[in-house]
This record gives C-alpha cells, sequence and structure tokens, in this order.
C-alpha cells in the first residue's frame, strides 16, 4: 500500500513538472517598442522614448527594465568593432 501511494505521489508531482515546463515554454517575451525598432535597424518614434533618448536615458514607461539603453549599447560595441578594423 505505501508503494502505491508513493508511485502516486510521484506521478503528480511529474505531471506538475511537466505543465509548468510547458506554460514556461509557452509564454514569450513581449518586445517593447523599442527593441521592435531595432530588429528592424530603426529608431523608435514614440516621443516619450525619443526625447528619453535625446538624454541617453530609458523610457520608463516603455522600457521598464531599460531594454533600450542594452540595444544601444551593443549598436555602439558593433560599431567600435567596425571602426577599428
Amino acid at each position: 500500500m505505501k508503494a502505491m501511494k508513493m508511485l502516486v505521489a510521484i506521478g503528480c508531482m511529474i505531471a506538475l513538472l511537466a505543465g509548468s515546463a510547458r506554460s514556461a515554454e509557452k509564454q514569450e517575451k513581449k518586445l517593447t517598442c523599442c527593441e521592435k525598432a531595432a530588429a528592424t535597424d530603426k529608431e523608435c518614434k514614440h516621443k516619450c522614448c525619443l526625447t528619453a533618448h535625446k538624454d541617453d536615458k530609458s523610457c520608463e514607461k516603455c522600457n521598464p527594465n531599460k531594454e533600450d539603453l542594452k540595444i544601444k549599447k551593443k549598436k555602439d560595441q558593433q560599431t567600435n568593432k567596425t571602426a577599428g578594423k
């Protein structure tokens, strides 16, 4: 009887873990407006982003995790590499 309860408990845990793994795969990261623009090699056209970028800052409204500054650093690194050659 103990073995049966243990197998059922292990089966339930595996099912829960498999379900959470599937849901994690389904969740896709939504791109910010600046990331979408960078993907097409353009600048973001939102007024709030434009004013923030002029001051070398991140737009808090559109990029709460400062994703636009990360994009800018990558572009700067790429241009420095090509300019050095």
